[in-house]
């Protein structure tokens, strides 16, 4: 089963809150590690997958990544009067996984990169915590090259 980076896109692939022009300003950073891990998948867990298909959200990526963007995470729904669900894009991406690569999920070759800590439980060692502010830096990057390093 081939491992499965499940990213975020505000804060990750992008400063929050930045402007248009700068929109996936740090999708150079991420693609330069995984065009090094062929094998790696990716899985679209930002919120934009709301709102748009597939096949919008994989425009983003370079033509050399786009066929290894192969979903997005399932949205999980809650009604108006439930209180919010804890750790709910952890439990988006085990969702994914359980329906697409049982065997990721057991062997735990999986990384969420987000900058939303709260989505996650505490002791969720699949989250690789970027900064909101600046997106995905340089120093994720030599973090995510360990993670997957130790999966080749």
């Amino acid at each position: 089963m081939n491992p499965t980076i499940f990213l975020d896109f505000d804060g990750v692939t992008h400063p929050e809150g930045c402007r248009a022009k700068e929109l996936f300003c740090k999708m150079p950073l991420i693609e330069s590690v995984l065009l090094r891990h062929p094998k790696v998948h990716v899985v679209i867990s930002s919120s934009w997958r709301e709102h748009r298909p597939l096949q919008l959200l994989q425009q983003h990526f370079s033509q050399s990544l786009r066929q290894r963007v192969v979903g997005c995470t399932p949205v999980a729904r809650q009604g108006p009067c439930e209180p919010a669900q804890p750790h709910i894009r952890e439990m988006e991406c085990k969702s994914w996984l359980q329906t697409h690569q049982m065997e990721i999920l057991r062997n735990g070759h999986w990384l969420a990169i987000d900058d939303a800590p709260w989505l996650f439980s505490r002791d969720c060692e699949q989250l690789l915590k970027t900064n909101p502010r600046s997106g995905f830096a340089e120093a994720d990057q030599v973090r995510l090259e360990r993670h997957l390093q130790m999966w080749s």
